[in-house]
């Protein structure tokens, strides 16, 4: 069992299709930048290379592929599930307010990595980075059904709070808050953990407002993104309807 935070780029077939192989790299290079700025927590080491992100103090793992970003834990400790959250919190909002907008999930469950790399005389390579597992399963489906930019802490994160008998209320507040979340058949009944879209606890005043609302709504068409569709638009408007509830 392990602790797992999956998130999907939003619109990411459309940046592909719209967008030449050069300019493709240059917001890889980006996305790759917002996800180890989240792991080391915003910590900075000096390289060689200039300032880089320190990651010597991660206790997670991480991988990439295509649209797809997965932070997980060695295990299902209250250490783990803080550190998560924290990294969790950072690339949600790095990533919905500045680069690429996401939605995600965070979920305890079964889960196995397959990592292999050889390489022979020839430059011919084999590579394996590969994962399977019902949690994986689980916040795959949990992401998918989601109708904007956001990320929900599952049930089974909940059911483990309450198994230690630690508070969910106190513990979760420090990252998530309670939210309706707009799914693509139907609004949820009873609102559920969310990660919040600012790292302060208290509310936005109205220029952090307007400044958030234009960067949110940019990030949805930056890269030649198409927004004229009823889908994107349902997504940007629950998103919006979502940052109205930290004014």
């Amino acid at each position: 069992m392990a602790l797992l935070a999956y998130f999907d780029y939003l619109g990411f077939t459309d940046f592909i299709a719209r967008n030449d192989a050069e300019s493709q790299q240059r917001v890889m290079d980006t996305l790759f930048r917002d996800i180890e700025s989240a792991l080391s927590k915003g910590k900075l080491k000096e390289t060689n290379r200039g300032y880089v992100a320190d990651l010597s103090e991660s206790k997670l793992n991480c991988v990439n592929f295509s649209d797809t970003v997965i932070f997980w834990s060695n295990d299902q400790s209250l250490e783990a599930l803080t550190e998560l959250l924290d990294v969790s919190l950072r690339f949600n909002w790095i990533c919905i307010d500045f680069s690429f907008p996401i939605k995600g999930a965070i979920v305890l469950g079964e889960i196995s990595y397959y990592r292999h790399d050889y390489e022979n005389k020839f430059r011919g390579t084999y590579r394996v980075n590969s994962m399977i597992g019902k949690g994986l399963v689980s916040a795959y489906e949990k992401t998918k059904i989601q109708n904007w930019a956001g990320t929900v802490i599952d049930d089974s994160v909940i059911q483990y709070l309450r198994s230690i008998e630690t508070d969910e209320e106190v513990f979760l507040s420090q990252f998530a808050k309670k939210y309706k979340v707009p799914y693509h058949d139907h609004n949820s009944q009873e609102d559920e953990w969310v990660l919040k879209l600012v790292t302060s606890s208290g509310k936005l005043n109205d220029e952090a407002y307007n400044n958030m609302k234009k960067n949110i709504e940019k990030n949805f068409t930056s890269y030649n993104k198409r927004t004229d569709s009823e889908i994107v638009q349902t997504k940007l408007a629950n998103t919006m309807r979502f940052l109205e509830s930290f004014r």
